[in-house]
């Protein structure tokens, strides 16, 4: 399973994570030091992550920023860093994300300094209308692909039914939501896009 299908169905619902804000900014490899024990050879693929990342960047990320994002989308077996990292997002104890602030307070600074896009996108399966999406094409492994990643908190509506497709996968619509009244956030849409919102689903 790549990153792209690395969806978890559940109904839990998970406190927002909040407390990652506060961190200082460090080196990468600061960063991710707490996060050694658990991912084998971490030390060498940060070396690759700062080798090879898009620096120096348009668009004003430091080495440590664009090598943050570049180590998320990299791919080498069961200890990914997205894999780990995205475990530790789905726990119901939070706590234990504690050590994941340096690396996260890193990437989402990376993140407020890429543009952000308003256009349909698909993930895996599902398709997702966004509209506070982040455009990190050129900043990942694979330089090629136009590829847009979603905020953490981020959450959606369910627009219509889901479809079932042939092949046993399904198709998911999805709005996303405003922060002001849980209203779906429109700009990104036109109008015919608004109707059949059935029931709601939130990511942490």
């Amino acid at each position: 399973m790549n990153r792209f299908g690395d969806i978890d169905v559940s109904f839990k619902r998970l406190p927002p994570v909040y407390g990652y804000h506060a961190e200082k900014l460090v080196s990468l490899e600061k960063a991710l030091q707490p996060i050694e024990a658990h991912i084998n050879e971490l030390p060498r693929f940060i070396k690759v992550a700062k080798d090879y990342c898009h620096f120096p960047s348009e668009h004003g990320l430091s080495h440590d920023q664009s090598a943050a994002v570049y180590i998320y989308t990299m791919e080498w077996g069961e200890t990914t860093l997205y894999r780990v990292l995205n475990e530790a997002l789905r726990a119901e104890n939070r706590k234990a994300l504690r050590i994941w602030f340096p690396y996260l307070k890193l990437f989402d600074t990376a993140l407020d300094l890429l543009p952000t896009v308003k256009e349909v996108v698909w993930r895996g399966v599902p398709i997702d209308i966004v509209v506070n999406g982040k455009k990190i094409s050129g900043y990942t492994e694979h330089e090629s692909e136009d590829e847009i990643i979603l905020r953490m908190g981020s959450r959606f509506l369910v627009k219509s039914d889901v479809l079932e497709q042939s092949n046993g996968s399904h198709l998911v619509h999805l709005i996303e939501l405003g922060d002001n009244n849980d209203q779906p956030l429109a700009s990104a849409m036109d109008p015919m896009h608004l109707s059949a919102v059935s029931s709601n689903t939130s990511t942490s």
